[in-house]
């Protein structure tokens, strides 16, 4: 009891007031939860509510914060359990720490229920070991290789607007309506696990699926993540998360396996000049490598696993949302959706074929259309 006191009262008690004078206030610390029964009624008070077309997103986006910066300024605490967050919204100040002050911005840790969604790969890793994941993952994302995959993409793009089209066909209207943001993402899901798994296109999809379905059971556990003990509960929530996670890995780990037996090829060799690395052949090259020398930062077939879980997380969704965003821009405002359609005819002409590599360079209000969204 004494510690549990000590770590869920006393210790942000200090904190708070440690904060409040220097004249930082936060809302008030509810014992053991913080703010975390504030954020939860916030957002879904937010998200019940229907939203005009607007660039004003941040009400709807973040509430909480929304609320609290009118309250209590541009800097202020925020409780994640018994856990503080520094909040700030000042630009002059978050400029000040990522230009001068940026050994002090540390990645924080997320929750296990998180960790099941996002992977421990990148996103996460911290210090050395980021520097070494990312080494390894550079090759693949070299221009040269990127310039093979640029067609990969292309192509399912265009499978995916012919499968649109047929459906238009179908119930005979020059019109149909989607759902963007499902439609982008199915079509993200698709493109990541082509260039993530090459040759191994169909086991790809498997864990796809797998992963998507892994997020879908994600928000209760991610609402209810920072309190502390509740990853030890038996919810059925949890319960699924885990059961997926474990199919995750056993899968990836068995993938990894038969294409290791199955290669003809050394992982020492180059891929062929027309044929783009995927991302599962250069993380198993390093894999191999680190293997036969022993060596005592070695990326193993685990570390496969959580960079393959972190680049269908972060890949899809980040992705995804922007097109989505960029795609209510250009109905809001049409005249810039004719000026980027217009553009891409003069460019790329009247040929009935997705546009090249080539062609990406001259798309200059296309590409500040999506820089700018």
């Amino acid at each position: 009891m004494k510690v549990v006191v000590h770590d869920f009262w006393w210790i942000p008690t200090r904190i708070e007031n440690h904060f409040m004078q220097q004249g930082i206030n936060s809302p008030k610390y509810e014992y053991f939860l913080g703010n975390l029964r504030e954020i939860s009624i916030l957002s879904l008070k937010a998200s019940s509510e229907s939203m005009p077309l607007s660039h004003d997103i941040f009400p709807r986006a973040l509430s909480f914060i929304h609320l609290w910066k009118k309250i209590y300024g541009k800097m202020f605490l925020i409780w994640f359990g018994p856990t503080p967050r520094l909040t700030i919204t000042d630009p002059s100040i978050i400029k000040e720490i990522f230009f001068s002050k940026s050994q002090y911005f540390e990645k924080y840790d997320p929750p296990l229920q998180v960790k099941r969604i996002e992977g421990d790969g990148l996103l996460n890793l911290k210090g050395d070991k980021w520097a070494h994941h990312r080494r390894i993952m550079q090759p693949f994302f070299r221009m040269e290789n990127l310039k093979l995959i640029t067609p990969i993409m292309a192509k399912t793009m265009e499978e995916a607007l012919v499968k649109l089209s047929k459906n238009m066909n179908k119930i005979g209207s020059l019109e149909i309506e989607i759902e963007v943001s499902v439609w982008f993402q199915s079509l993200l899901e698709d493109i990541i696990t082509k260039i993530t798994f090459g040759r191994n296109y169909e086991e790809g999809l498997v864990i796809s699926k797998l992963q998507a379905h892994q997020t879908a059971h994600a928000t209760e556990a991610y609402q209810n993540a920072f309190i502390p003990g509740y990853r030890f509960l038996p919810t059925s929530a949890s319960r699924v998360s885990r059961r997926i996670s474990k199919e995750i890995r056993n899968y990836l780990l068995k993938l990894i396996d038969r294409r290791r037996r199955s290669d003809d090829r050394s992982y020492d060799e180059a891929p062929n000049d027309r044929q783009p690395a995927d991302l599962l052949e250069v993380m198993m090259n390093a894999a191999g490598k680190s293997h036969r020398r022993n060596d005592p930062t070695a990326f193993t077939d685990e570390d496969v696993v959580e960079e393959c879980k972190t680049i269908f997380f972060a890949g899809t969704h980040t992705t995804s949302a922007m097109l989505t965003w960029t795609a209510v821009l250009l109905a809001m405002h049409n005249n810039w959706q004719d000026e980027a359609r217009d553009e891409i005819f003069r460019v790329c002409g009247a040929r009935d074929a997705p546009p090249t590599k080539d062609d990406l360079a001259n798309l200059k209000l296309v590409q500040y259309v999506t820089i700018t969204s």
